[in-house]
């Protein structure tokens, strides 16, 4: 990244520009300028609606959430795009990120009530887009992928062979899943909610990265951010008190169906199914580079969640139903 490009298109001096994390083809710098400091993040060009993440953020922080700013070029847009690449401005905040599965209490109910209340910020944006519907959660998408690993493990190194073997699994599954996306409450949302992505200070949060915003069934957030941070969950296995505690938090804030609550296991189970990383970069997990270290536990995770869920999907899909019924 040069740093003439950022003085060119802001109204800043770049005093000192230092690489910070890289990941994706996606490249984050911090920028050390007179007007203080900043996270400049350099995407290639083919990333689509990238301006909508300054958009989201912008109206977050009207509505009172702790948010990265963007900072508008001398255009006026959030994005800059260059003959390369596209690169943002945004606010640097303070601040540390706390490991997979290791929040305290606090955090747990600061991160529900923050969901919630970007539920109800996010009702007046307009359309994100819709990632997670009806063809997503379709039996045909689970037997799809589970033809593309078996065409696969033909080829496949004799290591990564039970790995597949796994993944298929898990695949044939989530195919008897019957998941009625019609009554699931759909809404705009993070779109990847966990404690990566939560900046801790003095017990208070600021959520960054808001590149995946969208429509999605809000369970999944919900679900996804409890099993990342919750240290009861570090083994994969989802407590049903604790998550309840979570749920009941959120919906002080936007309501969810009984629908919803009984159907969270299965849509976990699927999302992760189908989201999961692949099988080699699951070997790399202790095995090699392929996969990114700060990734590693993320992806050791699912895998521990997937054996889980695939034995008490449905009794935890029971606990919540009577949980809630009390």
């Amino acid at each position: 990244m040069n740093p003439t490009l950022i003085e060119q298109h802001y109204h800043l001096r770049v005093l000192a520009l230092q690489l910070m994390d890289k990941h994706f083809e996606t490249e984050i710098y911090t920028a050390e300028t007179t007007a203080g400091k900043w996270l400049v993040k350099v995407m290639p060009l083919f990333y689509q609606n990238v301006d909508s993440e300054g958009m989201v953020a912008g109206h977050l922080a009207q509505r009172g959430l702790k948010v990265a700013r963007f900072l508008p070029n001398r255009e006026g847009s959030y994005v800059t795009k260059c003959a390369e690449n596209q690169f943002t401005v945004q606010e640097f905040v303070e601040g540390r990120t706390l490991p997979l599965n290791s929040a305290p209490e606090w955090f747990l109910e600061k991160a529900a009530d923050y969901l919630g209340r970007t539920t109800v910020a996010l009702r007046d944006y307009g359309l994100l887009p819709q990632a997670f519907g009806k063809d997503f959660f379709a039996p045909g998408n689970a037997l799809q992928k589970k033809m593309q690993y078996l065409d696969e493990q033909k080829s496949a190194e004799a290591q990564l062979i039970p790995i597949y073997e796994e993944q298929i699994r898990h695949l044939e599954r989530i195919a008897r899943f019957r998941i009625d996306t019609d009554r699931l409450t759909y809404a705009n949302s993070h779109g990847d909610f966990h404690i990566g992505q939560a900046i801790v200070q003095d017990r208070d949060i600021t959520v960054v990265d808001w590149a995946s915003a969208c429509r999605l069934p809000i369970c999944l957030d919900i679900a996804t951010c409890y099993a990342f941070a919750s240290p009861r969950c570090s083994e994969g296995a989802v407590d049903a008190e604790g998550l309840c505690r979570f749920i009941r938090t959120y919906t002080k804030h936007a309501p969810l169906t009984p629908y919803d609550i009984r159907t969270l296991p299965y849509v976990m189970y699927f999302w992760y199914c189908i989201c999961n990383y692949s099988p080699a970069e699951l070997a790399s997990i202790a095995a090699s580079d392929c996969l990114a270290e700060n990734y590693q536990p993320i992806a050791a995770l699912i895998q521990k969640l997937l054996r889980w869920l695939s034995v008490h999907v449905e009794e935890l899909s029971q606990e919540l139903t009577e949980i809630f019924q009390e």
